[in-house]
């Protein structure tokens, strides 16, 4: 051996066991920060590619410019894409007609099928001129159009015909309202559309440069040309998401997202802090002798700082190699239950923020958690060599038997206040859990605000009535039930044997088909509403939300338990001497456990007593911040949130204290006094 830091490879094999915890600390911290981290990555991924598809890919839209100003925004350096759009009908307002169905109308340019996914030409091409139009899907499917072929629509001011130039997908609005979409070059809109256009639908869509500060480029451009800010709308969204938006609620989730970010670096630091304190109480008589054979107190802290680094070497990769597995099983178990919300969400990607996240957390948490370790075992005497775990307990003058409890409580109370610092480590460690589990259920009542579930009895495909009126023949319902994959069928406003409103549930297995069916059986002269697209879209991001933030409230829930019980184990395998002395002057085995579980106790009553003084403050903030400054709700004290996990709490030092007291019954007295 040339070096004495050779020394923490020899003891980390001889110290397997021992410091199995300390690095399943380590690990399970990596493994928390990285599953958050990676699965937030994860989620934005994936509701960024939601908005692109269901409002676009812009970032701002301009309404009221001129054709010179829109040619000098589209020239400007920060600025990638622009487009111009317009549409008329948009409310279904007007009588615009193809085939007696009502018809949106909207004007394009070619730059707008970049910026919006959705309206991708899936057959044929881009409308050339102004005699031609891409029509939506639907009117393929109900008209049974190919490219080529010619539609008339019909207008207040007379017919208008157009060649179909090609075929476009369906948006969540059109199927909805069972309309028609027409799309037209800007110079056929503009020919015969351009005075029936509300100024608020012609707009001038902009997408900005990467890395580039969108706000400042959007105030200069407003500044450039006198843009009131109410001529200027947002992608709310996406800027959202890319945390380019300076929206009041919007800075109020960044500040949320922060804390609790913050709250779960905390905990960690907080867990492998504990861990490493117990694991340095444990070794006192190792580096007593260290200091026996010349050691100075800087190289003894940097021996602990090295054998803390050198349980990351394994726990950190472990972290990683486990969150990323659960991160895979949770993107795919999300693609399973809505797999059209959730097409786009990545199911083996590898989560760069969340990896370097976890690293980052896992080595800073470590050598931050290992210095207070480190500066202790540095001031260990040579003469605590003899004495093994000699100071582990502060010595005090009143006697610990005195007072209304039995000595074996009184000395599991003096046990536990015995180290001023490990009574706050623990204590903060208790405490942090509940800080921790009520800040982030805090995002549960924003989940069940933000998103309403859908119903079990919601249709799939509404059939309205003819003037929303009960013109619906009470047996039609009984025929719409026997087409293949239909699965229930109700009615609605029954009057004098006829219907207002058909709901029709569709099995799992249905397809186009049985739409296609349904709406041949209930005939014209209805208001046909398919609504399968956008219960998907409800249906996506709700079990979006409910998985992650339940996800996340079981894995902070299985930190705490796994953390009290390593806490409470380590505090009291670093005392099995002192228990080995007790019972060789009388004390009996049950007696040894009842002051393990006076311990434990006074560990988590305090963690709890300071758990609820912090948690609560940052429970109240961060539901004013979520919930009462958007729908207006007043905060309530968590009484739900708070017994769950008290009682979990309670859960874990009961397991805690099992592992302990089986083994002081296990364990002879010679055996108990010879162990470290």
């Amino acid at each position: 051996m040339k070096n004495y830091l050779e020394l923490v490879k020899a003891s980390a094999k001889v110290r397997k066991k021992q410091s199995f915890m300390t690095r399943f600390c380590i690990f399970l911290s990596v493994f928390l920060v990285s599953v958050i981290f990676g699965m937030a990555d994860m989620e934005v991924r994936n509701e960024k590619q939601q908005v692109i598809q269901s409002d676009g890919a812009w970032h701002v839209c301009f309404r009221g410019l001129t054709d010179e100003e829109t040619s000098l925004i589209s020239k400007r350096p920060d600025v990638k894409k622009t487009a111009s759009y317009a549409a008329t009908n948009y409310k279904l307002d007007k009588d615009y007609f193809v085939e007696g169905k009502k018809s949106v109308i909207c004007g394009f340019d070619r730059g707008f099928l970049d910026l919006y996914p959705a309206i991708e030409i899936k057959e044929g091409s881009f409308p050339e001129g102004p005699d031609e139009a891409v029509v939506s899907e639907n009117m393929k499917e109900q008209l049974g159009l190919k490219t080529g072929d010619k539609i008339t629509l019909k207008t207040p001011k007379g017919n208008l015909e157009y060649t179909v130039s090609g075929i476009t997908g369906d948006t969540s609005m059109i199927m909805k309202w069972d309309v028609f979409g027409v799309f037209l070059n800007e110079e056929g809109y503009r020919d015969s559309f351009l005075n029936e256009t509300e100024t608020k639908d012609m707009e001038y869509y902009v997408q900005f440069q990467p890395f580039v500060n969108i706000q400042k480029s959007i105030n200069n451009i407003c500044e450039s040309f006198s843009l009131p800010k109410d001529k200027v709308g947002e992608n709310a969204k996406l800027l959202g998401l890319m945390m380019q938006s300076d929206d009041t609620y919007m800075m109020q989730l960044y500040i949320s997202a922060a804390v609790l970010a913050v709250l779960v670096s905390v905990a960690g630091i907080f867990m492998i802090m504990g861990s490493l304190n117990s694991s340095v109480a444990r070794q006192t008589e190792f580096f007593g002798m260290l200091r026996c054979l010349g050691a100075t107190g800087k190289q003894v802290r940097k021996f602990v700082k090295r054998e803390a680094l050198n349980w990351c070497r394994t726990a950190i990769p472990a972290g990683f190699l486990l969150a990323s597995f659960v991160i895979w099983g949770i993107c795919a178990l999300l693609r399973f239950l809505s797999p059209g919300y959730f097409k786009e969400m990545p199911v083996l990607a590898i989560s760069l923020p969340g990896l370097l996240a976890g690293a980052a957390i896992g080595l800073l948490t470590v050598l931050l958690s290992a210095y207070a370790p480190a500066k202790r075992a540095s001031e260990v005497s040579p003469l605590t060599a003899v004495s093994g775990n000699a100071g582990t307990v502060n010595e005090i003058k009143k006697p610990a038997g005195k007072g209304c409890f039995p000595v074996e409580i009184s000395l599991g109370i003096h046990h536990a206040k015995g180290s001023w610092k490990n009574l706050f480590l623990m204590t903060v460690s208790f405490g942090f859990s509940i800080v921790l589990f009520l800040a982030f259920g805090t995002t549960v009542d924003f989940m069940n605000h933000a998103l309403k579930p859908l119903q079990p009895d919601a249709p799939d495909i509404s059939v309205f009535g003819e003037n929303n009126t009960p013109s619906l023949p009470e047996e039609l319902a009984g025929i719409v039930k026997e087409i293949p994959g239909v699965k229930i069928v109700s009615g609605e406003g029954m009057e004098a044997g006829k219907y207002t409103v058909l709901n029709i549930q569709l099995e799992k297995k249905a397809s186009n088909e049985t739409v296609k069916k349904i709406r041949e059986a209930v005939g014209e002269n209805v208001l046909f509403s398919d609504k399968r697209m956008s219960n998907e879209e409800v249906k996506g991001a709700y079990y979006s939300f409910t998985v992650l933030v339940y996800g996340f409230l079981v894995v902070i829930s299985l930190i705490a338990v796994f953390h009290i019980i390593n806490s409470i184990s380590m505090s009291a395998a670093s005392r099995m001497q002192q228990f080995g002395a007790m019972r060789a002057i009388g004390m009996s085995d049950r007696q040894a456990v009842r002051m393990v579980a006076a311990e434990a106790a006074t560990y988590g009553i305090c963690g709890t007593a300071v758990g609820m003084l912090g948690g609560i403050p940052i429970y109240k903030f961060l539901f004013e911040a979520l919930i009462t400054s958007k729908w207006g709700d007043s905060w309530e004290f968590p009484f739900i949130q708070t017994g769950i996990i008290v009682a979990v709490l309670i859960f874990s030092v009961v397991l805690a204290v099992a592992g302990p007291s089986r083994r002081i019954r296990k364990m002879s007295i010679t055996d108990t006094i010879g162990s470290l």
